[in-house]
């Protein structure tokens, strides 16, 4: 018994070890930010909790069916994280140069309005790379199908307390923000965009 439950702690430090990074709450919350810097507090609790459960929804999922779904279309990782880069490519390219005075309002409209989705959950905060080791952790612990087993459950519990975290970054990013001004606030957001952009070149690459 002391051995199996020394397993399944040693399981999620794995989990948590390898997830945390990738989705990196603390970074992400800077990158997002100008999609909600409009909201009022209220609101911006209640899309962060949408985002983190949309994250969630689809970890649980990759981690579950992940692999099985690409085996079937015929994709590979490699390939997904290539497309992936892409798309972060692309849209961090845009942020940097889009006028985040302006594009905040219409950014955070955008996202009240229509679907959390995307950009901000995926993959933004899920991202290739973070689908990527769940399928990879989904293969690694396999329980032998079941979906309740005790090794995929402490990724699961890996997973939620990150996005937990990350539930708490997103909602205070604003206090910080504030903390620097306008001047300052807009140079974040500039160098984080780059980020963004730099992020997608190099998971294209290791795709490649």
């Amino acid at each position: 018994m002391q051995y199996e439950w020394s397993l399944y702690a040693s399981i999620f430090l794995l989990g948590f070890s390898s997830l945390f990074p990738l989705i990196n709450p603390v970074g992400t919350a800077f990158i997002i930010q100008p999609y909600l810097a409009k909201l009022d507090t209220a609101a911006r609790k209640k899309l962060v909790l949408q985002i983190v459960m949309i994250c969630f929804l689809m970890g649980i999922i990759t981690l579950h069916f992940g692999s099985y779904v690409l085996e079937f279309m015929g994709v590979s990782i490699p390939a997904t994280q290539t497309a992936g880069g892409i798309v972060i490519g692309i849209l961090g390219f845009n942020l940097f140069n889009s006028d985040s005075t302006s594009n905040a309002k219409n950014e955070a409209n955008d996202v009240e309005t229509n679907s959390a989705f995307y950009p901000i959950a995926f993959p933004l905060t899920l991202g290739p790379g973070a689908i990527s080791t769940l399928i990879a952790l989904g293969a690694h612990v396999n329980d032998k199908g079941h979906i309740l087993g005790p090794k995929t459950t402490a990724i699961t519990l890996a997973l939620f307390v990150v996005l937990v975290i990350a539930y708490v970054c997103f909602t205070n990013t604003t206090l910080l923000i504030e903390k620097l001004g306008k001047n300052g606030s807009q140079i974040l957001n500039k160098m984080m965009s780059f980020l963004v952009f730099c992020i997608g070149i190099q998971m294209a690459f290791t795709g490649i």
